[in-house]
């Protein structure tokens, strides 16, 4: 052990001298971890004299056959890690996604087994289980009926993910361990590609996944609140969620932002269960916890906060908990195996291209991007009065400042007024009871995660940035009536009451987003509106020359005026009108060139334009695109 001291201390040394010149950064923190490993094996070894290099070797050699599993699926994962770092123009990585699943399902194996053998002894009742998959298919409906048409628009950026996605699963199979468009991870294209394999490359193929997405959220957030609180907290918080508009809102958009809520909620419900005394076996819950956890890294940046939460509930209940570690630490060791077999090819990546894993966070936040100076200089207020408002807007999101995006914009707060109250009585009573784990884990979930997505990123509270908190709202939700059921004293009375509040609650929420919400088509900005309803239009009313026999052979050219208003690489328009060709015209010029049969599309910003043209090209046929309560959006001039 002198000697593994010995070397251990030497890389320590060379790690933190790279990093204090700022050299082969990324190596130094391999440096790091290696020589950490070594420290903690020669400071925490008692070693007897006696003991000789075998008996070393037999205490990290596995000794079972889950052992082995895990340990070559971790071998196999540092290879696929090693060679998916590699950029070459045209490879085909299917090979290593299916090297990569095997390993990941192969540990999940070991874990998952063991944990469903001992769960089969407490299978609920069966009349909750029915009553439950009859709030799932609820649920699904809600978010997966009129998936084409509700919303309306397809949002630009929901366009140009599914492009991404198509284009990601074309043979050959890119890379689904880098990154792409906005630094977000190309695994989540891999999953709505792959989704619109099975579903169709349609709005409403592409929507589908968010759609069981946000209904299994639904079932996580039921089994999380049961296993805090009990049958009654898991089934409050799990109608919260089925009917909240927000919710119901990014189910049925194709963007992974709706992963987050399922991320964090079953993350933390293997969590908890691991927490739990008496339970077992926990140390596969830490390692499933892993797991989820992982993958909230090839998600939407905002599940990636659930390992950080994570983090923070262990350090609360090592502070609070006698020899938390002692008891746990062949857990925490699973939960770190379980979350590095997962995101480590993505780590790979990150070494080589450093500047993703920060860059869209610098982006947004108040302070890296360098907005709260310039908010300074404009507006003339202290830092410390801009930070208050920002505190302020992020704490009123669900109950007085509606999100100012056009993700959503639902000119309401994202809770409605029923679930607002019943939140403020949850909030009161978890603050009353902090003491109590399930109260505490639930307001570290909301304070830290709304001061992280909201309160220190720009514009808050901006809809697609703050999923991972309706979960924790809906827990607040349960733990307000939890509080008033005991004060009313009666359980029949309770029984009564809170069906009725629940049940108004689930309609006014239906009401507001199907009837009141969606026909204002507003998603997506008034750009959106004009996208779509000018991409329908042109699918159902082609080029003239192209009707008829001629239809397969003909190829009309687009020369599109709606710069810099609207371009023709805009994401809804390139998803719905892919195989259209077209080009952008900029203002007040001429196309260079014009092929017939040609199509001249004005926006509404441009119509000026259209007699120059009609004089250079004469004998064409003018048509309007109007929306749907009559507005004029584009004219479209074919000749």
């Amino acid at each position: 052990m002198i000697a593994l001291t010995f070397i251990s201390l030497l890389l320590l040394l060379l790690a933190t001298a790279l990093l204090a010149f700022s050299r082969y950064v990324w190596d130094a923190f391999l440096l790091l971890i290696i020589a950490g490993g070594g420290l903690w094996l020669s400071v925490a070894s008692t070693r007897p004299a006696e003991r000789s290099l075998a008996v070393y070797l037999k205490c990290i050699v596995p000794s079972t056959l889950s052992g082995w599993v895990r340990l070559s699926a971790f071998i196999m994962v540092v290879i696929v890690s090693l060679s998916a770092r590699k950029d070459v123009p045209g490879r085909d990585f299917t090979v290593l996604l299916l090297c990569w699943s095997l390993a990941v399902v192969a540990f999940t194996a070991t874990l998952l087994l063991p944990w469903l053998w001992h769960q089969r002894a407490t299978l609920r009742p069966r009349r909750e289980c029915s009553a439950l998959v009859g709030l799932l298919l609820l649920a699904f409906l809600f978010r997966a009926v009129a998936l084409e048409r509700i919303p309306a628009n397809l949002g630009g950026d929901e366009g140009t993910q599914l492009l991404a996605a198509l284009e990601l699963v074309e043979p050959p199979l890119d890379n689904p361990f880098a990154t792409g468009w906005y630094s977000v991870p190309t695994m989540s294209f891999l999953a709505y590609g792959l989704a619109m394999r099975l579903f169709g490359a349609t709005v409403a193929g592409g929507r589908m996944l968010s759609a069981i997405a946000g209904t299994l959220t639904v079932l996580t957030t039921y089994l999380l609140g049961r296993t805090l609180g009990g049958r009654r907290v898991g089934w409050v918080a799990a109608l919260v969620v089925a009917f909240s508009h927000y919710h119901i809102h990014f189910s049925r958009l194709a963007s992974n932002q709706i992963f987050d809520p399922l991320i964090g909620t079953l993350a933390i419900w293997f969590l908890w269960l691991a927490l739990k005394p008496g339970e077992a076996p926990s140390a596969a819950c830490w390692g499933l916890a892993g797991l989820v956890a992982g993958m909230g890294w090839y998600a939407y940046f905002g599940a990636r906060w659930v390992t950080a939460l994570i983090g923070m509930i262990v350090v609360w209940r090592m502070v609070v908990e006698p020899r938390f570690l002692a008891r746990h630490r062949h857990g925490l060791l699973l939960f770190a195996a379980g979350w590095l077999i997962v995101v480590l090819p993505l780590l790979g990546w990150y070494t080589v291209h450093p500047s993703p894993l920060t860059e869209r966070y610098n982006a947004v936040s108040i302070f890296a991007s360098g907005w709260l100076e310039r908010e300074v200089e404009i507006t003339g207020k202290s830092a410390f009065a801009l930070l208050l408002r920002q505190l302020w807007r992020a704490a009123t999101a669900f109950h007085l400042t509606p999100d100012p995006t056009f993700w959503y914009f639902p000119q309401a707060p994202l809770l409605d007024f029923i679930g607002g109250a019943l939140m403020l009585v949850g909030l009161g009573a978890a603050l009353r009871h902090a003491s109590w784990p399930s109260r505490g884990m639930t307001l570290l979930w909301y304070g830290t995660t709304l001061l992280a997505a909201w309160a220190m990123t720009e514009n808050p509270p901006s809809s697609q940035r703050g999923l991972l908190l309706v979960p924790a709202v809906a827990l607040l939700v349960a733990w307000g009536v939890e509080a008033l059921w005991a004060a009313l004293q009666s359980p029949q009375l309770a029984r009564v009451t809170f069906g009725i509040i629940l049940s108004v609650m689930a309609l006014y929420n239906l009401s507001f987003y199907f009837g009141l919400y969606t026909p204002r088509r507003v998603y997506g900005n008034p750009t959106s509106e004009v996208a779509t309803t000018l991409a329908y239009y042109i699918l159902e009313h082609p080029h003239r020359a192209c009707l008829g026999r001629e239809a397969q052979s003909c190829h009309s050219m687009v020369y599109f005026f709606g710069a810099p208003y609207l371009y023709w690489q805009f994401g809804g328009l390139a998803f719905l009108l892919r195989g259209q060709v077209g080009v952008d015209v900029l203002p007040d010029t001429l196309p260079e060139q014009v092929t017939s049969p040609a199509r001249f599309i004005f926006v509404r910003e441009r119509f000026g334009e259209l007699e120059a043209i009609r004089a250079a090209y004469p004998g064409g046929t003018v048509a309007e695109v109007s929306s749907a309560d009559g507005r004029v959006l584009a004219q479209i001039y074919d000749w």
